[in-house]
């Protein structure tokens, strides 16, 4: 008996030891739409170059292997894509990332229809920033970010600033 005790008071000492180390959580990165420009336009396909600005308030840096989004336009869904960019962020910095993102010309004219003329139109980013070589850390932090984008801007090939 006396055996399993001190066996049982050997792996709850590990286990609480272990457990220490899941105590650091990550804060969400703020993220953020640096960029727009619209890249080709064929067939029933539009793509687009966003370029993301993740921020790290964390103190560690974030090794970033992708990053997975939505954007939203006036409450519509425009376009979604993915990032396989590999980028260190470091702590208490920021990068930018580009994704590449795909919309269909009806999602697109669907989202536009009956807008009122203005230059200026709200955004709605959100996603994952995925993460590698976390260990027990979460391997994905969620974002959710909103701004506004300069239409303009899009459709004449250049980047916009939200």
């Amino acid at each position: 008996m006396k055996r399993w005790f001190r066996v049982g008071i050997v792996v709850l000492s590990l286990a609480l030891a272990g457990c220490a180390g899941f105590g650091r959580t990550l804060e969400t990165p703020r993220v953020s739409l640096a960029g727009l420009q619209l890249q080709e336009a064929r067939g029933m396909e539009t793509v687009f170059l966003a370029q993301v600005r993740v921020t790290n308030p964390n103190e560690v840096d974030l090794d970033v292997s992708g990053v997975e989004c939505r954007l939203d336009i006036n409450d519509k869904e425009l376009a979604y894509g993915v990032s396989s960019a590999r980028v260190r962020i470091p702590a208490m910095g920021s990068e930018t990332i580009p994704v590449t993102i795909y919309s269909s010309v009806l999602d697109i004219v669907r989202g536009l229809i009956g807008l009122p003329q203005r230059e200026e139109l709200r955004y709605h980013l959100k996603g994952k920033v995925r993460l590698e070589g976390t260990g027990w850390l979460p391997s994905t932090l969620p974002f959710d970010s909103r701004g506004s984008v300069n239409l303009k801007d899009i459709a004449a090939g250049r980047r916009t600033p939200s």
